[in-house]
């Protein structure tokens, strides 16, 4: 079933939300400047896997809390450690410093960033060219400006040596929307329908409801509550997790952790990579879960997670 037949079905709710969901993914999952007849099958079941890989704590003031993301771990029976370390590509910089330091540690760095295979953003603050003709890299940095936060471009290290590009070229992409029949205002308008359906059925309450809003633009730290609530939102596990099926139909999504897990099947074959990890947006992360899980026959083992902002 297309997302159009399914959406077509859907007769309640419209909130915020619901178009919050492609505007996240362009700017949180999105870090840019024919399938392979061997790509592993999308599951078509409907179950989710139980793992988050965003979530938001409250702090102890009112407009205080911290958006967080996780590093997941997995091992398989051969003793491979893989890692899904999730990111949000607008954050404080003591987050990418942590992200930087833990990558370190790593065999292999499976990285996420629509780009030529052997472009990599230079280190550091002069990263601020790359990509700038991007219409989606600069509504980032123009919202991590606003956000006053950093922007991952700039502030990952991609010149490891661990480091190995882990997904579609500019080319690649477009090509895949051509064949889709997409453009970039199809594939937004896409994932507002998947947010659509994915709130069928009684989903939790939304932190950009018109009262909350109205609340952030009335206070003298508007500022700390725009950021407090758009954390929140993200936070929202629905925002990150939807249905195979839909994942599949998604060129952001399915057609861009297809290209990952391929360069993950080739990297498992490398007997000197025993810890690994696939560094892309928490977004991307359900569904290459599902994949590790169920093809890669990986178990999870534990977690961590890191503060991606701190909202005082």
């Amino acid at each position: 079933m297309t997302l159009f037949n399914l959406a077509v079905s859907l007769r309640n709710r419209r909130r915020l939300s619901v178009f919050l969901f492609p505007f996240t993914v362009f700017l949180f999952s999105f870090p840019s400047n024919s399938q392979e007849s061997d790509a592993f099958a999308v599951q078509k079941s409907q179950s989710q896997p139980t793992s988050r890989f965003v979530r938001f704590v409250e702090g102890a003031e009112q407009w205080q809390g911290r958006l967080q993301t996780s590093i997941a771990t997995y091992e398989n029976e051969s003793g491979i450690t893989l890692n899904l370390v999730s990111a949000v590509h607008m954050a404080d910089a003591s987050y990418f410093d942590e992200l930087n330091d833990y990558f370190q540690s790593q065999d292999a760095v499976l990285y996420e960033l629509v780009a030529e295979a052997d472009q990599r953003p230079a280190f550091g603050e002069a990263t601020a060219a790359f990509g700038r003709r991007s219409p989606v890299s600069m509504l980032q940095r123009a919202m991590a400006e606003f956000l006053k936060v950093s922007f991952q471009l700039e502030k990952i290290d991609y010149t490891q040596a661990n480091f190995r590009h882990a997904d579609v070229s500019p080319a690649q992409l477009g090509e895949i929307m051509q064949s889709k029949n997409e453009n970039s205002f199809s594939m937004f308008l896409s994932l507002a329908l998947a947010q659509s359906l994915s709130q069928a059925n009684s989903r939790p309450q939304s932190g950009l409801e018109s009262l909350a809003i109205l609340k952030a633009v009335m206070t003298q730290r508007r500022d700390s509550v725009v950021k407090y609530l758009l954390a929140k939102e993200l936070s929202n596990v629905e925002l990150t997790s939807l249905s195979a099926e839909l994942e599949s139909q998604l060129t952001i999504l399915g057609d861009r952790n297809l290209a990952a897990l391929r360069v993950l099947k080739i990297s498992l074959k490398d007997p000197q990579l025993r810890s690994l990890s696939v560094f892309y947006g928490a977004a991307h992360m359900s569904g290459i879960e599902r994949a590790i899980v169920s093809d890669f026959g990986f178990k999870k083992v534990g977690e961590r997670w890191l503060d991606a902002w701190i909202i005082p």
